[in-house]
């Protein structure tokens, strides 16, 4: 790892770990090229350290992708550079709201195939209020999706967007950052859900966000790729053992 400068100085810093010393000892060049990549996020000043390590962290975390090792990594970097407990919460608690997408891919569709079939598609009788639901509309944050779902059953919709929103509200994480956050969870190459980074990204600019820090956003959520060569690297040198073995 002699002319791997820049993967040794992050290696230090906790960025990587050993998984990846396989990788920068077989391919010292390419492995310097991409943490050539990482080293100009990590300076560049354009985010804030705490919400890059934030980044990093919702991309693992996130249901679509479930990295444990990177949680783990990401989790210690993020409470040496000061982020607290309850900061790292909201975000396993923001990332946890990626399942009210099932509902807002699936239903309309479900919609349409019951069209199609000639099948009933009656609404649901609701006696519960639902304040959640009528705030974001006189907001003009309620997802268009949801129009169904809300038709056939407010009260589950309701009840989810009481649990999701309040990571909006309790003001443990700035707005613009849930918003950057949201818009890595769907932008990851895991997720790639359109619609969301849409909707997330006019709520960013609506905030203050600038080009240059939505693209930000995007360079990290890029580096997940290397995760490849974290996950696959450590096992074909035991593999390479083995087989020396046999």
């Amino acid at each position: 790892m002699n002319n791997t400068f820049n993967y040794n100085s992050l290696r230090a810093s906790g960025l990587f770990d050993t998984t990846f010393d396989g990788m920068a000892e077989w391919e010292p060049k390419w492995t310097e090229q991409f943490m050539t990549l990482v080293q100009e996020i990590q300076c560049n000043n354009i985010l804030e350290p705490k919400l890059v390590a934030l980044i990093r962290l919702i991309l693992d975390v996130t249901a679509t992708h479930l990295y444990a090792v990177g949680v783990e990594r990401h989790i210690r970097n993020a409470l040496k550079i000061g982020v607290s407990r309850t900061e790292i919460l909201e975000v396993f608690k923001l990332a946890s709201i990626v399942g009210i997408h099932a509902c807002a891919l699936g239903v309309p569709i479900l919609e349409k195939e019951l069209e199609a079939a000639g099948l009933s598609d009656e609404a649901s009788v609701c006696i519960e209020e639902t304040p959640i639901c009528d705030e974001m509309r006189i907001q003009g944050s309620f997802n268009p999706l949801w129009e169904t779902i809300y038709r056939w059953d407010p009260l589950y919709l309701e009840n989810y967007l009481k649990m999701g929103t309040s990571v909006w509200k309790n003001g443990i994480l700035p707005p613009l950052w849930v918003e950057f956050l949201c818009i890595a969870g769907d932008v990851t190459i895991t997720h790639m859900w359109t619609h969301g980074t849409q909707r997330h990204i006019q709520a960013a600019l609506a905030l203050g966000a600038t080009r240059e820090q939505i693209l930000e956003v995007f360079k990290i959520v890029s580096l997940q790729g290397i995760e490849v060569c974290e996950l696959g690297v450590p096992l074909l040198e035991k593999a390479l053992k083995l087989h020396i073995d046999i």
